[in-house]
């Protein structure tokens, strides 16, 4: 019997691609998006289209959602997929420009209960980055809150994972997908401009393959084909240079614990016995 997938942010990127997988595997996909006409291609192959804004407000949200339940039916994976690149420096953003980054790549991810849960987060939560302080940062809260997901929804049998893909050739760097700060501090430009200019060169030029990706996913999602018998982590590195990012800050950690753990560690109270 063929799952029900609910997959957000699907006019291009991951989104589109794992529709585009999960249906080519005869699953029921639901596909959303703020322009569905933009999802034709989509509608062609039998996937089920919905306007959803994530930044709508609960009501026209639990809308959505309560129209596929009626119509569709219970969702079995959920993948929060839905987000955007916030360039700039940290000084550069405003209070809006901030409120809507969170509001779309985090806030818009708080999840509905279903059999699996996928929030996409990236190799950005594991260390950030010059011109990208903010993306880095909505990735790194996303990772944590689905930590904190993962464990409260254990018991429900409901399993809970934050994607961290590398970087992937889509158009995630692209248009509307990469928006600048509006506020532009010419000084933070010597601080700034090598990532901004690193960003621009590998924009489409990026060495993940997303149908790849998107093909380890729904194994994964599925527990079909190499992920058979697997248990989804609760943090699910994607793409070969998220190996070597993720190890990188994981060992520059751990240095750092190691160097400093004397002094780290003196500051109990005298009466603590260890």
């Amino acid at each position: 019997m063929p799952r029900i997938w609910f997959i957000t942010g699907c006019s291009s990127g991951f989104g589109h691609q794992l529709a585009i997988t999960a249906a080519t595997n005869k699953e029921t996909v639901v596909a959303t998006s703020r322009d569905p006409s933009k999802l034709s291609d989509l509608t062609s192959m039998g996937v089920i289209a919905k306007k959803l804004d994530v930044q709508a407000s609960d009501a026209e949200v639990k809308a959505v959602i309560d129209d596929v339940l009626s119509t569709v039916g219970p969702i079995d994976i959920l993948v929060n997929n839905a987000g955007y690149v916030l360039e700039g420096g940290i000084e550069e953003y405003s209070h809006q420009e901030i409120f809507d980054q969170f509001d779309v790549n985090v806030f818009s991810q708080m999840p509905r209960k279903s059999g699996v849960v996928a929030n996409f987060g990236s190799i950005a939560g594991w260390q950030s980055a010059p011109a990208v302080g903010m993306y880095c940062a909505t990735k790194a809260a996303i990772a944590l809150y689905t930590e904190t997901l993962r464990n409260e929804l254990a018991p429900f049998n409901i399993e809970v994972t934050c994607v961290e893909p590398g970087y992937f050739r889509t158009n995630f760097l692209t248009g509307g997908h990469k928006i600048t700060a509006k506020n532009r501090i010419p000084e933070l430009d010597i601080g700034t401009q090598d990532n901004r200019d690193v960003l621009a060169a590998i924009s489409l030029h990026q060495p993940g393959d997303p149908t790849k990706g998107a093909q380890v996913l729904f194994e994964a999602f599925t527990k079909t084909g190499r992920c058979e018998g697997r248990s989804l982590p609760g943090r699910l590195a994607l793409g070969r240079d998220s190996l070597s990012a993720i190890a990188g800050s994981i060992a520059r950690e751990q240095e750092m614990l190691d160097s400093w753990k004397e002094i780290i560690g003196s500051t109990d109270c005298d009466d603590v016995q260890m």
